[in-house]
């Protein structure tokens, strides 16, 4: 009789022990774990990206006559500067003596106008100058080769004025003005980051290019825009892909929210804010963002908690468990 009272009893606690942990997991059921961050205030600066590619003056340098080279007076690497002599062609030496003769006859009347720009234009044609200050970046052909007429022998870029060309999305044009300041980095120099100046915006836009050519299959237009370096810019080269970030907006002392925090719903920005274990939808005006942060214009306080995890699982006034 004892013993079949003690086996009751087992079977009673048992029982019970399963009724609880069924309430437990229903009472759970409906339960959102979230992690939170808090509302604070703070500066907020608004970027408008783009990728885009370094440009410079490029001089892709031959003559119309072409002709054999004789000399080279430059290599692959050297500075060079305006009106520097960077290429003799054989026809060199007779070219400059026929037009320093020519010259002298025509300041004393013994040659006419055309025989004058005849030899002129032969002794140009004769040799190679550099147009502007720069680096030979490329030669070519060797001496003793023929240049074809029309066809470049040497290069020569001026890597002192270079710029950023990049393509603002329509959608964010508004926002970007001649002056704004931009950060430019590139994947192949990750410890730099130089500063720009937007100082063009195409009044046109135009199908977004990428590697230099529109996509058959790309329908987004964009504006192009150049920024020029401000500060040491040597390590940028022409043609090098960068990312392009331009400040176009700040507040020295905003109400700022997580990016990971806010929803948007039928072109309404919300929130859900967290109050004694339950979740809140909360409608908030927005004003600038930034990569991580968003301004708040209106909806919520300073100190307010709200929910940067399992958003789409939350409902208004559903029960939620903070995660740490």
């Amino acid at each position: 009789m004892k013993k079949d009272r003690k086996w009751f009893w087992v079977l009673i606690a048992l029982a019970a022990v399963i009724v609880v942990w069924i309430f437990i997991k229903w009472f759970n059921s409906g339960v959102v774990p979230v992690k939170t961050a808090a509302v604070v205030r703070g500066p907020i600066q608004e970027i408008v990206s783009s990728d885009g590619i370094v440009n410079a003056p490029v001089y892709n340098l031959g003559t119309k006559m072409g002709g054999r080279i004789a000399v080279w007076h430059a290599k692959e690497g050297d500075m060079v500067k305006k009106g520097q002599l960077l290429c003799e062609f054989d026809s060199y030496e007779q070219a400059r003596n026929d037009f320093e003769r020519t010259r002298e006859l025509f300041k004393e009347d013994a040659a006419s106008q055309q025989q004058f720009d005849a030899a002129k234009t032969i002794f140009e044609n004769s040799r190679i100058v550099s147009p502007n200050d720069g680096m030979v970046s490329r030669r070519y052909y060797e001496e003793g080769e023929t240049v074809v007429p029309g066809s470049p022998a040497i290069q020569v870029v001026n890597y002192s004025n270079p710029w950023v060309e990049g393509q603002i999305d329509e959608v964010d044009i508004s926002k970007v003005k001649i002056g704004d300041i931009a950060s430019i980095t590139s994947d192949d120099l990750p410890d730099r980051t130089f500063t720009g100046e937007v100082y063009w915006i195409a009044p046109v836009a135009e199908l977004r290019k990428v590697g230099g050519r529109v996509k058959i299959d790309e329908e987004s237009y964009v504006f192009p825009c150049k920024a020029r370096f401000i500060g040491e810019h040597s390590e940028m080269k022409v043609n090098m892909s960068v990312n392009i970030d331009i400040a176009t907006d700040s507040k020295p002392n905003a109400m700022l929210i997580p990016r990971e925090a806010l929803l948007s719903k039928d072109d309404t920005a919300y929130v859900f804010e967290i109050r004694k274990g339950h979740s809140y939808q909360t409608q908030v005006g927005i004003g600038i963002r930034s990569f991580t942060s968003v301004e708040a214009a209106s909806g919520v306080n300073e100190g307010d908690t709200l929910a940067v995890s399992n958003l789409a699982k939350l409902q208004d006034k559903g029960r939620i468990k903070i995660e740490r």
